[in-house]
């Protein structure tokens, strides 16, 4: 690894253990009578509701894990079979972070638990991010470099 570089991989959580049955395991530890919504492997992300499949990356900062969730369209990729539409408007401010988070920060892959941070990129170098646990803006930027060709972004006010 570059001196300076932070330690980040593309992710796509594995066939088992099932996201609904961590879903539900996180909701009974968390004392929620039921779920509307969880995650899910879709098309080569992680699909949540009606929003396309998030694009995932995973990474360890201070020896603790965090995942950060990208929508493909927004960083422009393609994720087959997933629909082109615009996002709609205040996707990231309406998405329930926690049914989404919730059963992701608890998967087997990532030992003790993850930080979940939902990136939005409203234009230019800034991006808006949500987050579930730690805060860690060195991971999402490293995330972002590797995705597109800004090299410098800024988190958006």
């Amino acid at each position: 690894m570059l001196d300076g570089m932070l330690n980040v991989e593309p992710w796509l959580p594995p066939p088992s253990p099932d996201l609904a049955l961590l879903a539900m395991d996180a909701a009974d530890e968390a004392g929620l009578p039921s779920l509307r919504l969880w995650p899910e492997v879709r098309k080569g992300g992680v699909g949540f509701g009606e929003l396309p499949p998030f694009l995932c990356w995973r990474g360890l900062v201070n020896g603790a894990w965090h995942l950060g969730l990208l929508q493909a369209r927004e960083v422009g990729a393609l994720v087959p079979g997933a629909r082109t539409a615009p996002l709609p408007q205040g996707w990231l401010q309406a998405l329930d972070l926690e049914a989404l988070a919730r059963p992701l920060a608890r998967h087997p892959a990532f030992p003790g638990g993850a930080s979940v941070h939902v990136v939005h990129l409203p234009g230019g170098d800034s991006c808006r991010v949500r987050t579930f646990g730690v805060p860690a803006p060195e991971f999402i930027f490293e995330v972002l470099k590797r995705t597109s060709h800004i090299q410098i972004w800024n988190l958006a006010d």
